[in-house]
């Protein structure tokens, strides 16, 4: 609790006028003196009370069901005072980090009565793609006499989901029913777009079959009915594996591998709901599934799916320090700190060695448990129905686990398609390159080539991609084989 100017002069005052009161022996100014202090610490005392005993109830409402990066969010706060007394000061409804206020206030200098409501509403444009938070209510409180004042944040967070651009929800709806899928893998068969019967043979009539499926031009070689029969094929499940690993969030042009994966997920998923095929969609990171939905058919299921997909967390920029599971020490860490753990003279750098040897080697471990974890928890709920994964990918972080991904298809006779954002696409084009920067590009494609050949080797279908590249393009790619 601090002293405002106007309490700062007050308790002046009343030092002065003791000070005179002595030096003049005048009791009018002692007095004058006295009931200053006395002014002064009431209003402490009261004020002190009333801010122990605040009782504050904040409700807020996001009013947009669907927030979009660059588009204003409506939000309304209701400040509820259950005190017995006015509380006065400045309210701030504060907005989420990366975030301007586009329309109304989000501050009221307005007192608010006993038991009475201070209402705000306004709109805020989020200016990336993640989660929105705006964390609380920050409040400069002052005393009804003006004399002291003390800052109160009041921790009640919202959580916005805030996706890229409205364009890629639009997209999506537009494909569905004009674009499809027809992905053949390494067999012949389509593995997405499956008809609902499949020619299977032909045998001699029973009575009860259908007259349409008899083959009436073997009638006049076999002189006897043949019917035609079918079997019935069931659609092929697909799950979409999103990276969100930290390469894939760094942001080195003018979109985010992160921000373009969600996009194509979300239009991709949508065009397999469309062909009537139960689609899913899950997250994952460097060790684990951060979130996912069961591929099935619904109504509600895309929105399901764009929902889990708002969640991922957002795009970093060069120098960011991002919330993600910490990465494999480099080798020259690694050198550096067994060299550090050797030197103690105490003897136990050798142990410290060994547990960190231990360690690094769990992290190895644990790099392909996120993507093949992920896989096997569906191969053993799928109850042998044949799956097919959509994983999108940079192969950076994740290359082995994807391989792993990949293998296990091959073992268990289910389908894997590798669409790679390759990472020096998505980075921003220098004017005029070196022959270092010239040496790394195609180190950086002849390693791309290589993990193609691994991975095309294993039975997978890969694709590459840029920011450029649509989900209509990569359909069209698919269809036509060019992957």
């Amino acid at each position: 609790m601090q002293s405002t100017t106007l309490g700062t002069t007050v308790i002046a005052l009343s030092i002065v006028f003791a000070f005179v009161s002595v030096l003049f022996s005048n009791i009018s100014w002692a007095m004058l003196s006295i009931a200053m202090a006395v002014v002064y610490v009431y209003a402490h005392r009261v004020f002190l009370a009333e801010f122990e005993t605040t009782d504050l109830q904040i409700d807020r409402v996001v009013l947009d069901d669907l927030a979009f990066a660059g588009e204003p969010i409506a939000v309304r706060a209701e400040v509820l005072n259950r005190n017995p007394s006015a509380i006065h000061g400045t309210f701030e409804d504060v907005l989420p980090k990366d975030s301007i206020l586009a329309d109304g206030a989000n501050v009221s200098s307005l007192p608010i009565p006993p038991r009475s409501i201070l209402r705000l509403s306004y709109s805020f444009i989020p200016t990336k793609r993640g989660t929105a938070v705006i964390p609380g209510m920050k409040m400069s409180r002052t005393d009804a006499f003006g004399m002291f004042t003390v800052s109160q944040f009041v921790d009640q967070p919202s959580r916005i989901n805030v996706h890229t651009q409205r364009d890629s929800l639009n997209k999506a709806r537009k494909m569905a029913g004009k674009e499809h899928l027809e992905f053949s893998g390494t067999g012949r068969n389509p593995a997405i777009v499956l008809r609902e019967l499949e020619f299977d043979g032909i045998r001699e009539y029973i009575p009860g079959d259908r007259a349409r499926d008899i083959h009436w031009k073997l009638l006049p070689k076999l002189d006897k009915l043949m019917t035609k029969t079918y079997r019935k094929e069931g659609s092929v499940h697909t799950t979409l594996f999103v990276d969100c690993g930290r390469s894939m969030r760094l942001k080195t042009y003018k979109v985010a591998k992160i921000d373009h994966a969600l996009d194509l997920s979300i239009q991709l998923s949508n065009v397999l709901l469309s062909g009537f095929n139960p689609a899913g969609a899950a997250a994952f990171d460097e060790t684990s599934i951060i979130d996912k939905v069961t591929p099935a058919l619904g109504r509600r299921q895309f929105e399901k799916i764009v929902k889990m997909l708002r969640k991922v967390p957002g795009a970093i920029k060069m120098g960011e320090s991002p919330s993600a599971p910490p990465s494999a020490p480099s080798p020259a860490a690694g050198k550096s700190a067994k060299k550090a753990m050797t030197t103690n003279a105490n003897g136990k750098g050798e142990f410290l060695s060994v547990v960190d040897k231990f360690q690094a080697d769990t992290r190895r471990k644990m790099l392909g448990m996120g993507l093949e974890g992920g896989m096997k928890e569906i191969l053993a709920k799928s109850r042998g129905q044949e799956q097919l994964f959509i994983v999108i990918t940079d192969l950076i972080s994740s290359r082995d686990a994807v391989l792993a991904g990949a293998g296990l298809c091959q073992t268990t006779g289910n389908r894997i398609l590798v669409i790679h954002t390759y990472d020096d696409w998505y980075r921003k084009a220098t004017e005029d390159a070196d022959a270092a920067e010239a040496e790394r590009l195609y180190g950086n494609l002849t390693e791309s080539l290589n993990v193609e050949g691994r991975l095309r080797g294993l039975g997978a279908t890969y694709i590459r991609i840029g920011p450029a590249d649509s989900a209509s393009r990569i359909a069209r790619a698919i269809r036509r084989g060019k992957t």
